[in-house]
């Protein structure tokens, strides 16, 4: 009770800030999207949706804005309009000293599991970070991973750089690497059915040690980045409180083929 009393509180405060912003300046903010299922789902022939665009939008809209979202755009583009102000938001994102440079972080949930791809029978049991020692690891550039492996030293494993999944892929399939690390659950399905040669690969579901917390980035050039103070206030009580778990887990129960 006295949670949600305290949420309530929260949420009376940011909205009498966000009313202190000129009333004749539009409540709409821009988010950058990109089509990686489960978190974001991009179709043609239907608004995006996902774990990170319901959490981002059930906070938003609770505090009086209204989201629109950009066309489906690369992980890298999207950084670098929050980074420009382009856009006013962008989720999905784990923690790094040079994001916070250009965006507040607001946390929402926990990434506590990840797909390792593995192209040897070999390597099936793959079960923990430990096991990629010594592996050569395939891994989009610029993208956080898991704090364990984006802080391992050179000398553990091999990181082998490339620039999208179907990269990912072919060099899997060349066996130029061991191992391809990714969150996308259903990417692999999409892909056997126009590629013999990936029918070889497996999915591995790895159970994280230590889960790394996940964000929603709001740009220090956005209109509204002067209320990132109350915004982190009331964005912590919900997570600790578990009110954001609730809505992606409500996500996971209407949309369960996105989790086979």
């Amino acid at each position: 009770m006295l949670k949600v009393l305290i949420l309530s509180l929260l949420i009376i405060s940011c909205l009498a800030q966000a009313e202190s912003i000129d009333n004749n300046e539009n409540k709409q903010l821009t988010m950058c999207v990109s089509h990686y299922p489960p978190y974001q789902v991009i179709s043609s022939n239907q608004n995006p949706m996902g774990e990170n665009i319901a959490v981002t939008r059930y906070f938003f809209e609770k505090l009086g804005f209204t989201i629109r979202f950009t066309e489906n755009n690369t992980f890298w583009r999207c950084l670098a309009m929050l980074e420009a102000g382009k856009v006013d938001l962008m989720s999905g994102l784990l923690d790094a000293p040079e994001r916070r440079k250009f965006a507040h972080l607001f946390a929402y949930g926990s990434l506590n599991e990840k797909l390792f791809y593995v192209n040897n029978r070999k390597l099936k049991n793959i079960s923990t970070f430990s096991d990629l020692k010594g592996l050569k690891v395939a891994v989009l550039r610029d993208i956080k991973q898991f704090k364990q492996f984006d802080n391992a030293p050179d000398d553990y494993l091999e990181k082998v750089y490339v620039s999208d999944l179907d990269a990912a892929i072919r060099v899997l399939v060349a066996g130029k690497v061991d191992v391809f690390i990714s969150t996308d659950f259903l990417y692999l399905d999409k892909i056997k059915n126009i590629n013999d040669e990936v029918h070889r690969i497996e999915e591995v579901v790895v159970k994280l040690d230590h889960a790394s917390l996940l964000f929603t980035g709001l740009s220090k050039k956005s209109k509204v980045a002067h209320l990132e103070p109350k915004f982190a206030e009331l964005s912590k009580a919900m997570y600790e409180s578990g009110e954001f778990k609730k809505i992606i887990n409500e996500f996971k129960l209407q949309y369960p083929e996105y989790y086979r």
